[in-house]
């Protein structure tokens, strides 16, 4: 059944050509720009640029229109089996099960090995020709262990795969986590998939922070704490105005300090996520690997021009523990590599998104010493 549209307010951003109120502008940026401005100089800018003077001070300074009613695009529908698959030495894999998915229904788990779909041997090809786009396919799988192969009809439906999960790589003893958004509890929820991880004999840990837009800082900081190696700061929210600050400190050594660890980037981690990148590489030594992150840590705010249109400016900046301005730069990865074949990363075909993931794939040899014989 189709989905209604949803009718929403949204916000038109672009500079306007009406004069703008001077004494508004600069009553906003002296009490919330995060940097200082003379007011000599913000005046002079919108008497000779009006609006677009102001990206000059701010890059992000935006003069957004009044509100007027548009159409979202109607949701997205995540058809999918709940089974993320990927090639390793010795075939390819299942490397999760999603609790409550049509694949765990049909009796597959974590680990099992494709052997077949739909009558066709097991390959990439096949993988992504008779599980991306169908309304289901029959799997053959073969389980450590196991007298025979398992066969089953595995259905596609609207499940939808979480922001966050992970997984255990025994093979190389990793603990994979996908976080692709820190949002209330997301911290907790990490940690306590860290720590099981470990108990079965995880000694790396690989972050998967593609596509990540940010999210809590807060909840970024708690993860960040339990990699710290001593106190001291983890995160920091800087501003000039005392009231937007806020800075996060590692009481001591964290449990998982000594850990291996990477992190998979790309064009769409930013803010929060992008900190959380630079911030591991300095507390625990992280390799970066995949692409440069989207340079985009500052923190914006709206505020009332009181004509109707309002004005949005940069109050504060995400920075890791060294102070280091990613703004307009980006976390630069240490290993380059391309993200997967098959589309967006975690957006498109998302049951394949590691096969044939470059940038997975180097971040998991990193750890091949650890490789189980």
């Amino acid at each position: 059944m189709k989905k209604p549209f949803l009718l929403l307010f949204a916000c038109f951003a672009a500079a306007c050509s009406g004069k703008l109120p001077e004494q508004e502008v600069l009553k906003i940026f002296s009490r919330h720009s995060c940097e200082e401005h003379s007011p000599r100089k913000i005046s002079g800018l919108l008497k000779e640029k009006g609006a677009a003077g102001l990206k000059e001070l701010d890059p992000r300074a935006l003069v957004l229109k009044a509100r007027r009613p548009v159409k979202s695009r109607p949701p997205v529908s995540d058809f999918s089996s709940g089974l993320l698959v990927a090639e390793r030495p010795g075939g390819l894999f299942i490397l999760k099960v999603f609790k409550d998915s049509p694949g765990a229904a049909a009796g597959f788990r974590d680990g099992d090995r494709i052997v077949a779909l739909d009558g066709e041997p097991a390959s990439s090809d096949a993988v992504r020709r008779h599980i991306s786009g169908s309304v289901g396919f029959l799997l053959k799988a073969q389980r450590e262990g196991a007298a025979g192969p398992l066969e089953a009809r595995v259905a596609r439906n609207d499940f939808f795969f979480p922001p966050n999960f992970g997984f255990y790589d025994r093979r190389t003893r990793t603990a994979f986590l996908r976080l692709g958004l820190f949002f209330e509890g997301s911290a907790e929820a990490a940690l306590a998939g860290l720590d099981a991880m470990r108990r079965v004999g995880a000694v790396n840990v690989l972050f998967d922070l593609r596509n990540n837009p940010g999210g809590v800082p807060a909840e970024a900081a708690e993860v960040l704490k339990a990699f710290a190696p001593k106190a001291g700061p983890v995160l920091e929210i800087r501003s000039r105005h005392k009231g937007y600050c806020a800075l996060y400190e590692a009481a001591g050594k964290g449990r998982f300090s000594g850990l291996r660890t990477a992190a998979l980037v790309d064009s769409g981690t930013s803010m929060a996520a992008e900190v959380f990148a630079r911030s591991l590489k300095e507390l625990s030594g992280a390799v970066l690997v995949g692409e440069a992150g989207a340079g985009s840590v500052s923190l914006v705010r709206s505020f009332s021009l009181g004509d109707g249109r309002g004005l949005e400016l940069t109050v504060a900046r995400l920075l890791p523990p060294s102070g280091l301005d990613l703004e307009g730069k980006g976390a630069a990865p240490d290993l380059r590599a391309a993200g997967p074949v098959s589309g967006r990363v975690w957006e498109d075909s998302r049951e394949t998104t590691l096969l044939g993931d470059g940038a997975y794939a180097a971040a998991a040899g990193l750890f091949a010493s650890n490789a189980a014989p």
